[in-house]
């Protein structure tokens, strides 16, 4: 049965069964807090909605960003890439090389190391700052069928 799927009981309580769509398809924003660092994490799985209008991470105005990456909790299935950035990029943070279905394996951590990205071959970059707020977020090529993940963005 699906969410859609119900019946009531002798009080007229109606009970649903099954997952909603919504359930799917968007993902969670968690921000913990410690000190001056905030981290946001945004999980998300194969029926996610990507891309600008789809599950996204909201950094406010003046943010400082530390560290970007992303956790594969179960490995993706059917598409091609996965890419984490923002309108100015779409892989400003983990690319779509990175993030290529071969390295969406099983518990596998995938550190930022798009344009915006501080790295130690970059050791004069300076870290990327966010004047506006703004939106980052996810975005997929290709269908996937399965897979887990969850992004974080330690900012200040």
């Amino acid at each position: 049965m699906t969410r859609k799927s119900t019946c009531s009981n002798s009080d007229g309580l109606v009970m649903g069964y099954g997952t909603t769509e919504s359930e799917r398809n968007l993902g969670a924003v968690t921000t913990l807090e410690g000190g001056n660092v905030k981290t946001a994490r945004l999980s998300v799985n194969s029926k996610s909605t990507f891309g600008a209008s789809g599950a996204k991470i909201s950094i406010p105005a003046n943010s400082l960003i530390k560290t970007v990456y992303m956790k594969v909790g179960t490995a993706w299935v059917g598409g091609t890439s996965l890419a984490f950035g923002d309108a100015g990029s779409t892989g400003g943070w983990v690319t779509a090389t990175q993030g290529a279905t071969a390295s969406l394996t099983l518990n596998t951590p995938i550190p930022a190391l798009g344009a915006y990205a501080y790295t130690a071959t970059e050791g004069q970059l300076p870290p990327k700052v966010y004047a506006a707020a703004t939106d980052l977020y996810i975005t997929a090529v290709g269908t996937f069928t399965a897979g887990t993940a969850d992004i974080y963005v330690e900012y200040v």
